[in-house]
């Protein structure tokens, strides 16, 4: 019964995009309580995004990409992902480090393993919320240009003409979504025309996302898996999405998440 009614909730979830509560009540004849278990459960589970008095489409909302929703959503996750991704640094390295919470959480590590020993890195972003993280503990190159508050990051022609005059050892790029296991996808243009070049002009390229966004394509492709050195996820990829990337040659390592502290496995 329970699943029927989450089956029903999804699709006209589909059809109309948003639902409220009250809408939800109504439909599947629920009382308050009830909705309110289910848009929690549909939230962990990643099919759906909860809003103010709601809950709406999860390709909907990638649409319009927050910053501020991907703060709230699979910390843990992104976390063990960002300590993977932080493991990979070497002295000398110079690094692109791309926008999103995915990244902040990398940051985040890279400010612990800068407190327990020195590292010497060159580290340059278009992101905001990296600078302000980082920039107490390192020297951090901010690439500008027009202010994007949703993602709290720099866009536009002077980031991009800024990117194409730096090479990087190493770059370390998000996604908002992945096309079956072949392509990593985003919202917009101006990201798909940053994280290009970072790429171009990286020696490796490392594509941090957590296995939620394995479930979801946004429309923009700009990352085929053929050109990532390394995709880091959580231990939350399925098999099938497991077996998709090794049949690209990819090198994926899954952070498997505990409480303050994680474990990695690479899959070659």
């Amino acid at each position: 019964m329970k699943q029927n009614r989450e089956q029903e909730l999804l699709a006209r979830l589909a059809l109309v995009q948003k639902i409220s509560l009250s809408e939800a009540m109504e439909l599947l004849n629920i009382s308050e309580s009830t909705a309110r278990r289910m848009f929690t459960r549909l939230e962990q589970d990643g099919k759906v995004i909860r809003t103010h008095g709601g809950i709406q489409n999860v390709n909907h909302a990638m649409a319009s990409y927050s910053f501020e929703h991907g703060a709230r959503t699979n910390i843990e996750q992104k976390t063990a992902i960002g300590k993977a991704a932080c493991d990979c640094l070497e002295d000398g390295d110079v690094i692109f480090c791309d926008s999103g919470t995915t990244m902040q959480c990398f940051c985040a590590q890279l400010v612990q393993r800068l407190q327990n020993e020195k590292l010497d890195i060159i580290l340059y972003t278009n992101s905001l919320a990296n600078l302000e993280l980082l920039s107490p503990y390192m020297t951090v190159k901010l690439v500008g240009g027009e202010y994007r508050v949703n993602r709290k990051d720099f866009c536009g022609y002077m980031t991009e003409q800024a990117l194409n005059g730096l090479y990087f050892t190493k770059s370390f790029v998000g996604a908002d979504g992945c096309a079956r296991g072949k392509q990593f996808t985003t919202t917009d243009y101006e990201t798909l025309r940053i994280n290009e070049i970072a790429m171009r002009n990286s020696e490796k390229t490392f594509m941090l996302v957590d296995s939620s966004k394995f479930n979801i394509t946004s429309h923009v492709a700009y990352a085929p898996v053929q050109r990532l050195h390394t995709v880091i996820t959580d231990s939350g990829i399925s098999d099938e999405t497991l077996y998709q990337l090794k049949q690209n040659n990819v090198r994926v390592v899954c952070a498997n998440v505990r409480p303050a502290t994680y474990t990695m496995k690479i899959v070659d």
